[in-house]
């Protein structure tokens, strides 16, 4: 075996081991969303083992067809457990019930398969029944992750904080490389078969590297609402005094409005208004208020009496205090800047 040989399996090897400790730590942690982090856990064992695969069929001779197949059936696994970790992550009530493991039912009957298969069945079977198989395994991880992707898009808009959507985009980044990397690897003999576990090892680094330093998985996981407690009818009452200030009052246009403020307005914590208005309409208080001012302002930008009035102008007036927050806000909403949005109206 070459010197480059024992890099590769080093580097894809220790990619695989890090996603193990991952997983390990992750199924301990008993803080926090526990089942965010378990769905992490599995999703980090699924992808240690599919790449663990790969690694012995790029560097020994006459890899069992079981070991192969069932490798390539954990492959069905990953993008149920990337969509349901989006899920449980970034929808509060979210839970697991048995309606879930649906999803798993393609990668059930993959690994059954793998079991099946010998390696006399390789060379008796038809050539294009392992090319559907191949392209039902990669196609079914690819709808998974647009599917997931759809969501968190969604989620974003409707007030999912920054950090979650970062982690989440990082994630569906690094598992989007990983499936670029293997598929490449059937279409050009070009490529090696080992770049998949080392584009993996490099992925998994680098996300760690960052949900460390920025403190994404910290942020996130918190159960924050944990201990507050708030009867049904006293969150109506409440969201309902909000959305009287927020929305009939106007309130929203005033750009000195916070989170604290209205909360020593209506003589509650923050943390009990901020669960109420999460609860209630399924956004964090700058979305929620920003939703009425984006409103505010595409109104403004419809009326041919102001025509003349500069955007800026139009994002001090409905409640923004940057022309910078004005556009990520207006965008995040439309997906339109408030440039274009004028220019499309008066075309």
């Amino acid at each position: 075996m070459s010197a480059s040989q024992v890099f590769l399996i080093v580097v894809s090897g220790l990619g695989v081991i890090h996603g193990l400790f991952l997983a390990i730590y992750l199924w301990s942690v008993l803080k926090g969303n526990v089942l965010a982090n378990r769905l992490l856990g599995s999703l980090l064992v699924v992808l240690s083992f599919r790449v663990g695969k790969s690694v012995f069929l790029e560097f020994l001779e006459n890899l069992d067809a079981k070991l192969i197949f069932i490798g390539l059936g954990t492959m069905m696994a990953i993008g149920p457990l990337f969509y349901l970790y989006t899920r449980a992550i970034s929808d509060k009530s979210f839970q697991w019930s048995k309606n879930q493991l649906w999803h798993f039912i393609p990668c059930l009957l993959a690994i059954l398969f793998g079991f099946w298969i010998n390696d006399e069945d390789m060379e008796t079977l038809p050539i294009a029944l392992f090319l559907v198989l191949f392209l039902t395994y990669y196609i079914h991880y690819l709808i998974y992750l647009i599917i997931t992707k759809r969501y968190i898009s969604k989620q974003w808009k409707n007030g999912l904080s920054d950090k979650t959507y970062k982690l989440l985009t990082l994630l569906f980044y690094g598992l989007l490389i990983i499936w670029i990397a293997y598929v490449l690897n059937l279409f050009d003999e070009s490529i090696p078969y080992v770049i998949g576990p080392v584009l993996y090892s490099i992925v998994a680094y680098v996300i760690s590297f960052i949900v460390i330093s920025k403190g994404y998985l910290q942020d996130v996981q918190q159960d924050k609402y944990k201990t507050t407690r708030v009867s049904d009818q006293q969150m109506e009452q409440l969201f309902s005094k909000v959305s009287r200030i927020i929305i009939d009052e106007k309130q929203f246009k005033n750009a000195e409005l916070t989170l604290k403020s209205l909360s020593a307005d209506l003589k509650v914590s923050t943390q009990v208004l901020s669960m109420v208005i999460n609860r209630k309409s399924q956004k964090n208080f700058n979305a929620f208020v920003n939703q009425y001012r984006i409103q505010e302002a595409i109104e403004l930008l419809m009326d041919v009496n102001n025509q003349h009035q500069t955007i800026s102008a139009i994002a001090y007036e409905v409640g923004f205090n940057s022309i910078s927050s004005f556009n990520s806000a207006f965008k995040k909403q439309t997906d339109k800047t408030p440039q274009v949005y004028r220019q499309q109206l008066m075309n």
